[in-house]
């Protein structure tokens, strides 16, 4: 009787040890599986902090070192950055000096870029991409802003709805941004390029005006003073349709490879900028009366241009978006050099992450 009672109470037993150390090693498993998630993610936060303490610190001791800025006269927050003191704060103490050269379109500054004589510039996404398709040596490193009323489709005071403006002349630059926003525009409202009468012309202005024509998409500010007299209205823009204009910011290849710090702080400086017109209405008013005085351009022109912008430097899921539709729709117009080219090809964001703000 006592053997077989010690043997059950040593079966028990093992069975006992058995289960303890089954339950023992789960749990075990299970605090060493989320030591492990947190010790990562704290790496990660780590790495991050330490990425930007480093950049913080970071200052260029090297040779002197000239940066060549680029920027059209529609295009502004780097200019912003190098006219109102911005580089010079985030590069006190490197020895670096900025230049800034003024372009009239696009292909200048992507012609600039290719001779070597441009390091960073501020254009239209499409421009950008048509440069890129050339091999003219830069990428999309980021963004200035994205505007989703830039570019309308104004039309007469009587077409009203989608169905009004079924088989009206409508005067459009093909092949350009107002052209791939105005599908997404048509698209939105349940219509496609089939429905209307696409009138091709740099002069939709004139033809607008004139009645030749019964709508027209181009920049807002051309056609200010129709709208104030109410002979025309906007129909529709980027916001019922959810795409944009986006102002590209552009980096030469070279360049950013060899400097990946200083393209980082110059991402930054372009960032405050932002930031600092976010602000407040007043911020930029200021930005666009200093700009009016830079570029000979009205006041006025940049507020209506860019008045409620989503200003900063990196890329919205929005704009990643609109930037693919804008490589296809160039390629769907045979509008690329190489017609191959993806978006890796148009993008480089690791600046961004460097810079701590991706």
């Amino acid at each position: 009787m006592k053997k077989a009672l010690a043997l059950g109470l040593s079966f028990c037993m093992a069975a006992t040890l058995i289960g303890c150390s089954s339950g023992g090693s789960t749990a075990e498993e299970t605090q060493q599986s989320e030591a492990k998630t947190e010790s990562s993610e704290a790496a990660e936060e780590t790495s991050e902090t330490a990425a930007a303490v480093s950049l913080d610190e970071y200052v260029y001791d090297g040779e002197p070192l000239e940066i060549h800025l680029g920027d059209i006269n529609s295009q502004f927050p780097l200019n912003l950055a190098y006219n109102m003191g911005f580089l010079e704060e985030e590069f006190e103490g490197s020895n670096v000096t900025f230049t800034m050269d003024y372009f009239q379109n696009g292909p200048a500054i992507s012609e600039a870029f290719a001779s070597g004589n441009l390091d960073f510039a501020e254009f239209g996404e499409q421009g950008a991409i048509s440069g890129i398709s050339a091999d003219y040596g830069y990428k999309i490193i980021g963004r200035n802003c994205d505007t989703e009323t830039m570019y309308p489709l104004v039309v007469d005071a009587d077409i009203t709805d989608a169905e009004s403006l079924k088989g009206a002349k409508i005067a459009v630059s093909v092949g350009t941004s107002a052209h791939y926003l105005l599908l997404t525009y048509l698209e939105s409202m349940g219509l496609s390029e089939n429905d209307i009468e696409l009138v091709n012309t740099n002069d939709v202005v004139t033809l607008l005006a004139s009645g030749e024509v019964q709508g027209a998409a181009d920049q807002l500010a051309k056609f200010t003073s129709l709208i104030d007299a109410g002979e025309v209205h906007v129909l529709a823009d980027g916001t019922a349709s959810e795409t944009c204009q986006i102002s590209a910011f552009v980096g030469r290849d070279e360049f950013c490879e060899q400097y990946p710090e200083i393209t980082a702080k110059v991402l930054r400086a372009v960032q405050r900028v932002d930031d600092w017109m976010a602000e407040s209405e007043e911020n930029q008013k200021e930005a666009f009366a200093k700009l009016a005085e830079i570029t000979q351009r009205e006041e006025e022109w940049f507020s209506t241009m860019y008045g409620g912008s989503n200003f900063g430097a990196d890329l919205t899921e929005q704009d990643l978006r609109v930037l693919e539709e804008v490589l296809q729709f160039m390629k769907d117009n045979d509008l690329l050099s190489n017609p191959d080219i993806t978006m890796d090809d148009i993008l480089d964001l690791s600046y961004l992450e460097l810079a701590g703000l991706r």
